[in-house]
C-alpha cells in the first residue's frame, strides 16, 4: 500500500510527502482560522504557512543530501511526516569527518534561511529591528496574517529547527554529531552505542516532561527519538557483522547452474528438491548471461506455464550488480540496497564465480546471531574452579 499523498522529483533526488501530512495543513488551518482573520482568510494563512514550514524542512533535508552526495553517498529519497523529514541515505558514511559535514549541513541551511530572511524582515518592519522579535511580535505572527508577521514566524522557526535538531539523541543531527566526535576516540559500533543511550535518556526526560506538561507532541517527538536510535544501532551492529565476512567465503559452491537453452519445468525439480530460490544462468560456452530468481520464476509460471524457457523470463546480466571475493558483506548488502536486487555476482578476473543472495545474509545473522546469544549466556554464567 502507497502512504505518500505526493510524490516528486528535484535534483535527482525524489521526495515524499506522507499522507498524514493534511493532519499538519487541517491544523494550521484550525490554529489561524480560530484568530481574528476568520475561518476564510485565516484557516488559507494558516495552511500557507504549514506549507513554507516544510518547504525549510525540505531543504535541511536537501541540506544534508547534497553534502553527501559530495562524498559519494546517493539518497534514495526524502520523506515528509508531520514531525520532520528524513534524507535515506544510501549507505552511512565511513569517515567521522564526512558524517560530521553532511550532518551539519542540514542545521547550516536553517541558519542560512535565516540570515537570507532577516533583510525582509527588517524591511518589512519599516527598515527597523524594534519590535520585531519580541514576545507580542511572535504571538501576532499566530493571530494576524501579513507579511511581516509570515517573515517572523518562517525565521523564529528556522531557528528552532536548526537548535532543536542539535539535540544529542538519534535520529535528530545532534545524535548523529555526537556519534561522528566519539567516532574519533572509539569504535563506530560503541560510539553508536554511546550516543543513542545519550538519546534513549533525553527520550524518557522528554516523555516525562510531556506527561505532566500535557505536551502529546513532545511524546511523539520522544517515542520517534526513542525507536529511532534503536533502528540505527542495529544498522550499525549488523553492518559490522557483516564486515568480517568475505563474499568470496560466501559462496554456495554447490549450488545449481541453469542454461539458457533450458525449460522452467527444469527449476521447478530443482526448487521441489533443494533450498536454492536464485539460479546463475550460463549460455551453451559457460559465458553467465543472467539470473533466475524465485519471484521470477513463479510470475513466469503464472504467465507460461512449466513449457516456458529460461532464456525469456531470467534477469539479464547488465542487470545485476557485482563484487569482487574480497568485498565484505556490508558492501554486498549495501549494492543489494541501492540496486533493489536480491542478488549479487561475485566476479574475478572477468568470470563470474556464483551469486550471493538475501538469503545468504539473512543466514549470517542468524547464524551470528545464535554465536553472539551463546557467548553472551558463557558470560553471564558463574565461573566454578
Amino acid at each position: 500500500m502507497n502512504w505518500n499523498l505526493a510524490e516528486f522529483k528535484l535534483w535527482g533526488i525524489d521526495v515524499k510527502i506522507h499522507w498524514s501530512f493534511v493532519l499538519v495543513l487541517a491544523f494550521g488551518a484550525f490554529v489561524y482560522g480560530a484568530g481574528p482573520a476568520g475561518w476564510g482568510l485565516g484557516g488559507l494563512y494558516g495552511a500557507l504557512t504549514i506549507l513554507l514550514l516544510f518547504v525549510c524542512v525540505t531543504l535541511h533535508e536537501y541540506g544534508h543530501a547534497l553534502m553527501a552526495r559530495r562524498f559519494g553517498i546517493g539518497t534514495r529519497s526524502i520523506l515528509l511526516l508531520p514531525i520532520g523529514g528524513v534524507a535515506n541515505l544510501e549507505r552511512i558514511p565511513e569517515k567521522p569527518a564526512q558524517e560530521l559535514a553532511i550532518v551539519a549541513a542540514g542545521p547550516l541551511v536553517n541558519l542560512l534561511l535565516v540570515l537570507l530572511l532577516l533583510p525582509a524582515a527588517w524591511l518589512a518592519n519599516g527598515s527597523s529591528w524594534q519590535g520585531l522579535f519580541t514576545l507580542n511580535a511572535m504571538g501576532a505572527s499566530i493571530q494576524n496574517p501579513g507579511l511581516q508577521s509570515l517573515l517572523v514566524y518562517l525565521i523564529s522557526t528556522n531557528l528552532l529547527l536548526a537548535l532543536f535538531n542539535l539535540l544529542p539523541a538519534f535520529p535528530l543531527d545532534g545524535g548523529r554529531l555526537l556519534r561522528a566526535l566519539l567516532a574519533y576516540t572509539m569504535p563506530y559500533v560503541q560510539a553508536t552505542r554511546t550516543a543513542v543511550a545519550v538519546g534513549r535518556f533525553l527520550a524518557i526526560l522528554m516523555a516525562v516532561f510531556g506527561i505532566f506538561s500535557g505536551g502529546i507532541s513532545l511524546l511523539l517527538i520522544a517515542f520517534f527519538v526513542y525507536v529511532g536510535g534503536s533502528a540505527e544501532l542495529e544498522s550499525v551492529s549488523s553492518r559490522a557483522v557483516l564486515r568480517q565476512f568475505r563474499a568470496g567465503a560466501a559462496l554456495t559452491h554447490s549450488s545449481t547452474t541453469l542454461y539458457t537453452s533450458e525449460r522452467l519445468d527444469r527449476v521447478v525439480q530443482l526448487l521441489m528438491n533443494s533450498y536454492q530460490t536464485d539460479y546463475l544462468v550460463r549460455d551453451l560456452a559457460g559465458v553467465f548471461v543472467g539470473v533466475l530468481t524465485r519471484p521470477l520464476l513463479i510470475n513466469a509460471l503464472r504467465e507460461q506455464g512449466p513449457e516456458g524457457r529460461i532464456v525469456d523470463v531470467m534477469l539479464p546480466a547488465a542487470a545485476i550488480p557485482r563484487c569482487s571475493p574480497d568485498a565484505d558483506l556490508a558492501m554486498v548488502w549495501e549494492l543489494m540496497s541501492q540496486s533493489g536486487s536480491r542478488v549479487v555476482a561475485v566476479t574475478a578476473q572477468g568470470e563470474t564465480l556464483g551469486l550471493i543472495t538475501n538469503e545468504d545474509i539473512a543466514e549470517v545473522f542468524q547464524v551470528m546471531g545464535a554465536l553472539m546469544e551463546r557467548q553472551a549466556t558463557d558470560r553471564g554464567r558463574p565461573h566454578v574452579g
